[in-house]
């Protein structure tokens, strides 16, 4: 696989969600805290409040309010996060993933949610993985004078939507949504100019290509590194058929 000197990468995340409510509202296991801190350092655990809420003729009312806990943890340098809490509805999901901010290699990123998971797994033996997911967000900021101008960097493909606006001063946003599914994975692909400065016409020349690959329903713990591997590589493939030669360069530029 084509390896470069930098990256866009904004975020990295690997995020596994369990389908039972597993009991960390108050604490975590001494075990699995004493893991996280090792690689994720700065302990900053945060409130969690869940609330229903039912609407009559009398108005608006809030029932059922649940309080528990966002175990949030970061790097040294704040350039990763671990984040264990619960998610869904009615909080029904017990969730672990891990969001790298500053990127330098895939190994890293997945030894280091391995570690985690395995200590929570045999802490919880009766958890039971419903979703693991592998995103990458690719955010490709380049200092040039003409911000819709993409084809010596990105797939012509991908870029169809720019050529139905005559005026193309008057675009404040393009962005595409592209979805596929497989028996063993789903695909969502994001891209385009989001635009910072929206609903404003479009000044900077931001793309984005964001990959998110994800399987849904039980699977084996034992599977989860060649499951993360597999998408990791699907990622990879669908990255290269995105971009030119242009944006290969400005990956291998030296600092």
């Amino acid at each position: 696989m084509p390896t470069y000197r930098k990256n866009f990468l904004k975020h990295v995340i690997i995020k596994v969600d369990f389908n039972n409510m597993l009991p960390i509202d108050d604490n975590l296991p001494q075990g699995v805290l004493e893991v996280a801190q090792r690689m994720f350092p700065l302990f900053e655990p945060k409130p969690a409040v869940h609330s229903e809420v039912t609407f009559s003729a009398d108005g608006a009312k809030v029932t059922n309010a649940e309080h528990g806990t966002n175990w949030i943890f970061y790097g040294i340098n704040r350039e990763k996060a671990l984040i264990i809490n619960r998610e869904g509805l009615h909080r029904e999901k017990t969730t672990i993933s891990i969001d790298f901010f500053k990127y330098e290699t895939f190994n890293i990123l997945k030894d280091e949610f391995i570690l985690i998971f395995n200590k929570f797994t045999d802490t919880f033996g009766d958890s039971q993985i419903g979703r693991v997911g592998l995103r990458y967000v690719n955010n490709i900021d380049i200092d040039e004078r003409n911000p819709l101008n993409w084809s010596k960097y990105i797939n012509t493909n991908l870029l169809s939507s720019f050529k139905f606006v005559d005026d193309k001063k008057s675009i404040s946003r393009v962005f595409n949504n592209l979805e596929m599914k497989y028996d063993d994975k789903n695909i969502k692909f994001q891209y385009g100019m989001h635009n910072p400065d929206y609903p404003s016409p479009i000044k900077k020349k931001t793309f984005i290509l964001d990959y998110d690959v994800y399987y849904t329903g039980e699977s084996d713990r034992s599977d989860l590194p060649v499951v993360i591997k597999r998408y990791h590589d699907q990622i990879i493939s669908l990255f290269e058929n995105s971009i030119r030669d242009g944006l290969r360069d400005k990956m291998n530029e030296q600092n």
